[in-house]
């Protein structure tokens, strides 16, 4: 290609690919594929999951910090094998894998016959720093989604995504490399879906058809190639199985689903309890509270100011009174202060915990305590360590942690002198030393392996009660040790159109307890989008508030009387719904189901989902269509097949159709799926603040099954069967409509309350739950 803008030709090293097979060896579940000197290995780890690693020197490496389930601990998976000259087939309860003996290439193909996740030629190769496998893009119609933390749309087709995790501060919608790093994706076309895990720890990048129109690339800095074919035929089975292999979330405390306030910086004591009294006195409900990094001493992580918060234990015990927890930040960069009885710096170099180059030197870099060094948190005696220093903050109160700047952001000069940001070393060792790993392997697990410590170490010091643990960066499993927000977004109209995607996807990618800062981080929110944002923030899973510290105040109240009463109704509507919300959060703690959905998860047949990234649903049976455009009143609404009901008027559409939808400021349009069925509780100030003793479930006309479920909401007895679930069902019987409430199981007890079933449009019978079978007619 000749010269062009000044830009000078590249030529690119050719790949190597692989050799035909010579000869192979079977176990159990692993087939080992011998291609000379190069190795390919397919394990069957179940009827839908497919494990596959090339090496191109023969030789595999186990690492103790992989994130997925291992092999071995896989039920031994049945299947077929059928040989020819050409190919060798197996053959699960779901799928058929085949391997081209001439070029070592797999291609995949459903009980119909039809292929998904199939190689190219060449299928898999490697050069000098890289390895990389090519998929064919079976058809036009082929759509990809997940991959973790991304900008944009939510189809990624003819996109190119890097996994290198990074400080993305300014990030838009053109933005690569984000906070979180999950090599992860789902491919759905109208017949079937597949989703594809690239367990690489290295510098990765998938290109979507971009370069080649389709064939989907996968490449890594790493040694060798490993991934995990995933086959559905949906979405939802794809999670299942993908959950299963990195793990799911942990049920949180109840309050987390609550709403968070927080600012870059509430920066005293006094600033802390005025704002927990605005939010008592004006009824705008609020169960957690930020600190940011100025309650710190100096920004030496796990202190206090001693000034501007000298008594946390009080100021934390006064706010639990009034129904209030608090989360502390803590950042990885501990302040370099030889002799200055620093504790947490002091032990950290007595014991070796924190990162070095290869020669043998303290790293350092520059963050908010200027100087810094930083935990090698790979390796297991250093997460023990830090997860014990969370004491220091427990002690006083606080019930949750909050963990930034984990990418890790670090800059090479003081942040106010101009400073570029940095990473460790590449050759900077890091885990234990007998696996000889360095940063270039490790550096997206940095963020992930913190949260890791926090969590564990959490669970120690506050014994018996749940903790919260929040994370900027992360890798494929985070959601097992923390919830995740998409950094420091804007105040602008676009950042909050582009929330619904980067979370669906985020969800689409295994990680369900997420959220953006509502009213966006940096710059200023008018008041018309502050209350369109808080009406999408009632959606979050995470519904936090946050701004920065050089904007102006972005509470509630601070925009006016008219947006104060839009955000305290629908702040209010959020507390209502919890008892459905808390299910969905079960629901993706014991199968990975995500709890804010595209539509296309519950309609992946529907060819109009595909794209449709401005409306969601939240769990099976809510969808919401925002308004995310400036004076803007009407807004088109695309409904799926099926009947739909306005939760405002409860009129009755029938599907697929699209409608016109009225959306004044104080309107967010909202449907129902008939058949629905959504558990709504009393409007309340804080979770805690007064036992269920009144439950509605809203049923709207149709077919429809839900299960409830229930516990105390702040202890581990849930994991000990002290829990409960009551199911319901609605069906038509001639012209009746029947509700069936099955008898509650578990072993959680429930005081007597009233629950008042209403089928919208219809009518409501009220009873006493005693957690009997029951049976009720309608009509």
């Amino acid at each position: 290609m000749p010269q062009y803008f000044g830009k000078l030709q590249k030529t690119e090293q050719p790949w190597s690919t692989i050799g035909s097979v010579e000869s192979i060896n079977k176990t159990d579940r692993t087939f080992h594929f011998n291609c000379g000197e190069t190795s390919l290995n397919l394990s069957i780890l179940a009827p839908n999951l497919i494990r596959v690693r090339m090496s191109p020197t023969g030789e595999f490496k186990s690492r103790s910090h992989s994130i997925t389930l291992a092999d071995e601990e896989w039920e031994i998976t049945p299947f077929e094998v059928r040989e020819t000259d050409e190919k060798i087939e197996i053959e699960t309860a779901q799928i058929t894998i085949s391997v081209k003996r001439d070029r070592a290439s797999i291609e995949c193909f459903d009980k119909s016959g039809k292929p998904f996740a199939s190689d190219c030629d060449p299928s898999m190769g490697w050069r000098t720093g890289a390895t990389a496998g090519w998929k064919r893009i079976e058809a036009a119609d082929e759509h990809f989604y997940g991959f973790g933390e991304r900008t944009g749309f939510l189809d990624k087709l003819s996109e190119v995504k890097t996994n290198w995790t990074i400080d993305a501060l300014d990030y838009n919608s053109l933005s690569d490399e984000m906070y979180q790093a999950i090599p992860f994706y789902i491919a759905l076309n109208p017949d079937r879906a597949y989703g594809i895990f690239f367990n690489t720890t290295f510098w990765s990048q998938f290109d979507i058809g971009a370069q080649q129109p389709g064939v989907l690339r996968m490449e890594t800095r790493g040694p060798e190639l490993d991934y995990y074919i995933i086959y559905g035929p949906e979405p939802a089975q794809i999670l299942a199985t993908y959950t299963q292999l990195t793990g799911r979330m942990p049920l949180p405390p109840k309050w987390a689903l609550g709403y968070h306030q927080c600012r870059w910086s509430y920066d005293s004591e006094d600033v802390v309890r005025e704002l927990a009294k605005q939010f008592r006195d004006r009824a705008i409900p609020c169960d957690v509270i930020h600190l940011d990094i100025d309650y710190m001493n100096g920004y030496r992580v796990f202190t206090w100011s001693p000034k501007r918060f000298p008594d946390p234990a009080k100021l934390i015990a006064d706010l639990k009174a009034a129904g209030f927890k608090v989360v502390t930040i803590v950042d990885p960069g501990v302040k370099y202060e030889p002799e200055g009885d620093y504790e947490v710096f002091d032990r950290g170099v007595e014991n070796d915990y924190f990162v070095r180059t290869a020669e043998g030197r303290l790293f350092h870099g520059y963050v908010w305590p200027e100087k810094a060094v930083f935990p090698d948190f790979l390796r297991p005696e250093v997460r023990q360590w830090w997860g014990e220093l969370h004491q220091n903050l427990t002690d006083m109160g606080v019930a949750g942690i909050w963990n930034d700047m984990n990418e890790p952001s670090i800059a090479e000069r003081p942040f106010g002198d101009g400073h570029q940001h940095i990473w460790f070393p590449l050759d900077a060792p890091q885990g234990p030393e007998s696996e000889g790993a360095t940063h270039a392997e490790t550096h997206n697990l940095y963020g992930l392996m913190m949260a890791k410590a926090c969590s564990e170490g959490l669970q120690k010091v506050r014994s018996g009660e749940r903790s919260f643990v929040l994370t900027r960066s992360g890798f494929a499993g985070i959601q097992r040790y923390s919830s995740v927000w998409m950094g420091d977004n804007q105040s602008q109209w676009e950042y909050l159109e582009m929330s619904l995607p980067m979370l669906c996807n985020m969800g689409l990618s295994g990680v369900a307890f997420v959220g953006c800062d509502i009213g966006g981080f940096a710059e200023n929110a008018t008041a018309e989008l502050f209350a369109r944002w808080m009406q999408v923030g009632m959606l979050y899973p995470l519904m936090r508030g946050h701004s920065a510290i050089s904007t102006a105040q972005h509470e509630p109240w601070v925009f006016g009387s008219r947006t104060e009463k839009i955000c305290r109704e629908y702040m209010n509507l959020r507390y209502q719904l919890l008892p459905y919300i808390y299910t969905l959060f079960w629901e993706a703690a014991t199968t990975g189901r995500p709890i804010l959905r595209p539509l296309l998860y519950h309609f992946p047949r529907d060819r109009a989902t595909y794209h449709l990234y401005d409306q969601v649903l939240l769990g099976p049976s809510l969808m919401a269509a925002p308004v995310y455009r400036p004076g803007v009143e009407h807004r088109a609404v695309y409904l799926p097949e099926g009947t739909w009901y306005d939760w405002w008027t409860g009129e009755c559409y029938h599907g697929p159709t699209h409608i016109l939808a009225y959306a004044p400021l104080e309107r967010m349009p909202l449907y129902v799926r008939g058949g629905g069925i959504i558990a709504i509780a009393p409007v309340k100030q804080f979770v805690s603040e007064e036992p269920l003793e009144s439950l509605k479930m809203r049923i709207w006309p149709g077919s429809g099954e839900w299960t409830l479920y229930e516990d105390d909401g702040h202890s581990f007895d849930h994991e000990k069967g002290v829990w409960a679930t009551t199911n319901y069902k609605v069906y038509f019987e001639g012209e009746k409509i029947i509700v069936e409430i099955a008898a509650r199981e578990g072993q959680f007890l429930i005081s007597e309350r009233e629950v008042i079933v209403e089928v919208v449009g219809v009518g409501e019978q009220r009873f006493t739950d005693d957690g009997t079978v029951r049976r009720l007619t309608f009509g």
